[in-house]
């Protein structure tokens, strides 16, 4: 790749490779000069895409050094001074995303001032600092913003680019004097800019904080808020949306409530801002100390055309990204390698606010989808420990993967289980007044929980979190109770048989109603001589708080069918997650989880209800078009119909509020089964423009089967409609059910469609995603042929997560060949771990099509 080099007055700018100062861990900054101080002036030019920026930042030099080495990506260096001495050379390595000044004579040991003057490019991803184009009412606008983690604040100003170098910040920002400037803190003083038709806006200084929670916009903002506990809680939005913000602060000022007490330390910012941006960002949504920059459709929500399922996604992610204003922002991982204290803490307690301020939404339920990911992620070959080494910027971005956050979020579910509910709070309140405004890593949280429990919570959190793999626990018949082994499930048993299977200390309960549940905890094996165990429908792992799989052997799954509609929803729910994973990984018969579901009766939970119609659609994807396909379909439209009836085509007063999601899902299920009904009624409520003719639940959900169903003329029209939709969020929404389409050259048409620019700002990677989740291999070859465009609209580090996904949706060999290809060229060596999940999930596809549907096949046509 072509790198410039500058040159600004008598300072040169070379670069080079390899390392430029030894640092004291690998992929790590010297320690021995560490900032205390920024003070940062960023004056960009949003037509030019450029901006140019001064930084004075206050360090303490701890030993006597002739170097100073900070990071930086992409940005040029114009002068540089140290207490007002230049330096006698700047290095810069763009590899490494570092610069080296080197000075004549040894800097002593003390404080001292470094001025930096540079200037660099705004981007048009959404990493770093980067611009955001939509259309409005008034044409069309821009939006500047930043996005930083783990290590984009580099790409805004030359820094430590660290999470354990935590410095206070005092930022200045350049804006047009019709648009709303917001960073972290409140705006200090707003004064003219040298540059014509521009403002100078100045904050307070934050508190102590890492890099990387950095966050400064400017745009045509709106801003509406109101206090809770002594904080100014705003949301700002685009001009014209502020009606659409009102239920994201309504939900932000209880959740500021709630955090204050679990916590047991008070939000310590004067006021906290949820930003939404006029489209899509990387990582979804971030949560900058204070100013948290939220995706649209993660804080956006109008009754008038919300779905039940966006007001609760809009309330977990405003919860989640609130959580980490205490977990990660206030206390923060020492390095990277602790990200799940940040991430698998924020995934648990999204699900713990919401079930303790939305009860009726059964979140914890919900839930075991999350879970399941984790599961999933960890049975492949390219599972990591959530504790793990990371020596690079690119092992720090692809830290952020389901281990860490799903199977984190699992593991602490489980912990909080083991500890007791209150202990567990009280072990969390002494840890974040001991770690306050500074960093940490797993075991300042888990010896205080020691501590408040009085049980070794620590000791399991070692097991679960520095090993790699998900345990599989085994049950066999023994007299008067069960046998239980524990192993390790793999996707592949098949795989590299002769690893070491490791060792956990698992708590686990197993439940028969009416004797009181057994509470145990297990090593490799244990016989449980007890009339609970003994019964033939025990659950072992009930309530699903323990992190493993269950296989019961023949005559207990039978038991368990038979009383299956008479156990909690928990149960239900977990005995079906398991019963399909051990069936397509070949430890048990898959028909086992045709046969719970078969059982389910149709007044069971709605949430479980929704498993089942999501798992059938799963299986009848795996199909091959064919005879067998259809007398599934015919299966699978008996087995949905008793519930839909239930349900009822439209919603009713005061129904339970799974209702409208699993109605949702019947009716897309029905849809792709074939059932005509289902396509009709969904073309008939598109068509109809009579307002309030359907609620938005219904209009949504028959857009998305008009999606799916689509010929070239419905597409052509869904087409038209997007490009005549001004407002970003409405656009997506029709994108999104183009996405589904099935016909497999509509889905190659439309990756040209989500790479142009009528898809909004950063929504490319998510539309792709959703198009190969239903024809991999049509959307695959499209995006391979775009692979070195270099005005792909997709960052970096977020193309081997969205290369790998799209061709691990296949079950073709050549897929992963041409995936490992790709990737040899395109990804380092030491960040190809979703090229390696990808390749084992073609595998697990190919292996679900030649056994596991075959098996169901034959147990629908033996009922059938």
């Amino acid at each position: 790749m072509r790198r410039s080099i500058g040159v600004a007055g008598t300072l040169w700018l070379t670069l080079v490779s390899g390392a430029l100062a030894a640092s004291d861990e690998p992929g790590r900054l010297p320690s021995d000069v560490v900032p205390s101080h920024y003070d940062l002036l960023i004056s960009p030019d949003a037509q030019a895409l450029t901006f140019t920026g001064r930084v004075k930042i206050d360090v303490t030099v701890r030993a006597p050094v002739r170097t100073i080495t900070l990071n930086q990506k992409g940005l040029t260096l114009d002068s540089v001074s140290l207490d007002g001495r230049r330096p006698q050379s700047v290095t810069k390595d763009e590899t490494a995303e570092r610069a080296s000044l080197l000075f004549a004579q040894s800097l002593p040991a003390g404080r001292h001032s470094l001025t930096i003057a540079y200037h660099g490019p705004i981007g048009q991803g959404t990493f770093g600092f980067f611009a955001m184009d939509y259309d409005s009412a008034n044409g069309k606008r821009r939006t500047l913003a930043t996005n930083f983690e783990p290590t984009g604040a580099r790409m805004l100003l030359p820094c430590w680019d660290e999470p354990g170098r935590k410095a206070t910040f005092s930022v200045t920002l350049d804006a047009p004097t019709d648009e709303m400037a917001v960073a972290n803190m409140p705006v200090a003083a707003v004064t003219a800019a040298p540059a014509g038709g521009m403002k100078r806006v100045r904050f307070a200084a934050t508190p102590p904080m890492s890099t990387y929670l950095l966050f400064l916009t400017e745009g045509d903002y709106e801003r509406i808020h109101a206090p809770a506990d002594g904080v100014d809680v705003g949301v700002v939005v685009k001009r014209g949306d502020t009606a659409r913000a009102a239920y994201a602060l309504d939900q932000a000022r209880a959740l500021l409530r709630y955090y204050d007490d679990w916590f047991g330390v008070r939000f310590p910012l004067p006021k906290l801002d949820l930003v939404a941006a006029p489209g899509q960002i990387t990582g979804g949504s971030m949560e900058n100390w204070g100013s948290i920059f939220y995706s649209q459709d993660h804080l956006l929500f109008d009754s008038a055309d919300g779905t039940e399922a966006d007001r609760q996604l809009v309330f977990l992610v405003v919860g989640h990204e609130m959580a980490h204003q205490w977990f990660g922002d206030l206390v923060t991982m020492a390095w990277w390698d602790n990200l799940w204290l940040n991430e698998g803490f924020a995934r648990w307690m999204q699900t713990h606010a919401a079930d303790a301020l939305h009860p009726q939404w059964r979140t914890g339920l919900q839930a075991q989808s999350i879970f399941e990911g984790g599961k999933r992620a960890d049975s492949k070959p390219s599972t990591h420990p959530i504790l793990q080494p990371v020596a690079s910027a690119a092992q720090a971005e692809e830290a952020f993967d389901e281990i860490t956050y799903d199977k984190g979020a699992a593991v602490i579910s489980m912990l909080e289980a083991f500890a007791g509910p209150d202990a567990f709070r009280d072990g969390v309140r002494r840890y974040m007044r001991a770690h306050a405004f500074g960093n940490s890593v797993d075991a300042d949280l888990w010896s205080q929980v020691d501590t408040t429990s009085g049980k070794p919570v620590s000791a399991v959190e070692q097991d679960f979190v520095r090993q790699a793999g998900l345990p599989l626990i085994e049950v066999a018949a023994a007299s008067g109770g069960a046998s239980l082994s524990v192993g390790r499930f793999r996707e592949d048993p098949a795989a590299d048989p002769a690893a070491a299977t490791p060792t956990w200390r698992i708590p686990l309960t197993v439940s028969a109603p009416p004797a009181p549940d057994l509470q145990a905890v297990l090593n490799v094996r244990a016989t449980l001589e007890n009339a609970v165990a003994a019964a033939p429908a025990a659950v072992f792992n009930a309530g699903a708080t323990t992190y493993a799989r269950v296989a019961y052997p023949p005559e207990r799954v039978r038991a368990l069918a038979g009383r299956f509609g008479a156990l909690p929803a928990i149960d239900q729910l977990n005995l079906i997650n398991d019963a399909w994973a051990l069936g397509q990984a070949g430890y048990r018969p898959a028909r086992d989880a045709a046969a719970y579901v078969s059982a389910l009766p149709p007044t069971a939970d709605l949430i479980v209800w929704r498993r089942a119609t999501r798992l059938l659609v799963e299986i009848d994807q795996d199909h091959e078009p064919g005879d067998a396909r259809e007398t599934f379909r015919r299966f699978a439209l008996a087995a949905l119909a008793p519930v839909a009836d239930r349900l009822g085509p439209d919603a009713r007063p005061g129904e339970d509020g799974a209702a409208s999601e699993l109605r949702d899902a019947l009716w897309q299920a029905q849809a792709s089964f074939g059932d005509r009904a289902a396509i009709a009624r969904a073309r008939a409520v598109f068509a109809s423009s009579a307002p309030g003719a359907a609620s938005p639940e219904l209009r949504r959900t028959a857009l998305s089967v008009v999606g799916a169903t689509a010929d070239p003329a419905t597409f052509d029209l869904l087409l038209a409609r997007a490009k005549a939709a001004s407002d970003p969020l409405e656009r997506s929404r029709i994108l999104e059910a183009m996405a589904l389409v099935r016909d497999p050259a509509l889905s190659s048409r439309f990756v040209a469609i989500a790479l142009g620019p009528l898809a909004p700002a950063g929504t490319a990677p998510g539309l792709i995603e959703q198009a190969a989740n239903v024809n991999p291999d049509a959307v695959w070859p499209v995006l391979l042929a775009r692979a070195d465009d270099p005005n792909l609209p997709i960052d970096a580090f977020v193309r081997p997560l969205l290369f790998s996904g799209v061709a691990g949706g296949s079950s073709r060999p050549e897929r992963a060949r041409e995936l490992e290809a790709w990737a040899h060229s395109h990804v380092p060596a030491d960040a190809r771990r979703p090229v390696v999940a990808a390749v084992a999930q073609i595998g697990l596809n190919a292996r679900i099509r030649a056994q596991a549907v075959r098996d169901i096949d034959a147990w629908v046509a033996e009922r059938h």
